[in-house]
């Protein structure tokens, strides 16, 4: 499975220092990790010799306070990979129906399972956009749906009729909707996006979500899953014991609770997309709307197994996104990183 954000690889591969390497192939926010998570992580140094927390109580108890839900409707993990897979463990579902392109761990995860994959492929002529027309008619033929909002690598979100939509059209089908709102963050109305608040209503809905890409902890691991409790249950059975460390818990804690580091990056990412976005269609590329921190970039002319590897030399590492269906060597998608950064690339660009 091909993913970004190989640090490891690209400095061994291309001999460059950490410092001196500019990662726009991992989706991480360039502002964090904010002070108050690291002060949390230094605090939390002496748990290391206890066992930790099995369920995370205390990070279930800030869950519930911002969700206004029982404590019982969470479920921590190790990071939402792990969600995702445990998830289809619990549903095992014999076919389900994808997004295309789209995060390809929800297939693997799936196939893992003996499950059959239906992609619904998104239309680039329609900027990627997931709309209903395309997805109700596929759900009689699916177990679970997987959506991803926002999508990536397209970065687009579902329109909250269309999920409105797909919520009333699941219960009726019985269809099982898995939603994975790892990048939801990013959006200033993310609350009011978000189904969480329907877990109580949809019984065959699960949402997950991730602290790695907003606060920029993915070697902390660390995500939750939102289901009705008789889930949360027979999930938690299933799920290897202390899957979630004290250091990553007390991240979590710090995390959820710092206004201000979201409120920051809010007012960066407004400014920073649209700067980056602008930039790059006035040198000639295609970029496809995008409602999170990343984008997804085409030019007819672009040969991605030439352009990695010329951007690599000068330090730059974009995500070539061959490995998403439908998606050919003339994209590529590119976090938003700091303004020294994005200007580094756009100057490296052809």
């Amino acid at each position: 499975m091909q993913h970004g954000g190989n640090i490891t690889r690209y400095q061994a591969e291309w001999g460059w220092r950490r410092e001196d390497l500019a990662d726009f192939s991992a989706n991480l926010n360039p502002l964090g990790p904010p002070h108050s998570v690291m002060q949390a992580i230094r605090e939390a140094l002496s748990a290391i010799a206890d066992y930790p927390d099995p369920h995370g109580n205390r990070v279930l108890s800030a869950l519930a306070a911002e969700w206004h839900l029982p404590e019982n409707r969470f479920l921590l993990g190790n990071g939402a990979a792990e969600l995702i897979f445990l998830a289809m463990r619990l549903l095992r579902p014999k076919t389900i129906a994808t997004l295309a392109p789209a995060f390809r761990e929800y297939e693997q995860a799936a196939r893992l399972e003996g499950a059959e994959i239906l992609r619904i492929p998104l239309r680039a002529e329609n900027g990627f956009l997931p709309e209903a027309d395309q997805i109700l008619p596929v759900l009689a033929k699916a177990d679970l749906l997987v959506l991803a909002n926002p999508n990536n690598p397209t970065g687009r979100c579902v329109p909250p009729d269309t999920l409105g939509e797909l919520l009333q059209a699941t219960k009726k089908t019985g269809t099982w909707m898995l939603v994975d709102e790892a990048f939801l963050d990013f959006l200033p109305d993310d609350e009011k996006r978000s189904l969480i608040p329907h877990i109580d209503s949809h019984h065959k809905l699960i949402v997950i979500r991730s602290l790695t890409k907003f606060y920029s902890i993915p070697g902390i691991r660390i995500g939750y899953l939102a289901a009705a409790g008789h889930l949360i249950k027979r999930l938690r059975q299933l799920q290897v014991p202390w899957s979630v460390n004290s250091l990553a818990q007390a991240a979590a804690v710090a995390a959820l609770s710092d206004e201000g580091f979201r409120l920051k990056t809010l007012e960066w990412l407004a400014i920073e997309r649209q700067y980056l976005m602008e930039q790059l269609v006035s040198r000639g590329y295609e970029v496809v709307p995008s409602d999170a921190n990343f984008l997804l970039v085409w030019r007819p002319d672009i040969d991605i197994e030439q352009l990695w590897p010329q951007l690599a030399g000068k330090g730059l590492f974009v995500r070539d996104c061959r490995s998403f269906a439908g998606l050919d060597g003339t994209y590529f998608r590119i976090a938003i990183r700091s303004r020294e950064e994005n200007e580094r690339l756009l100057w490296a660009l052809p």
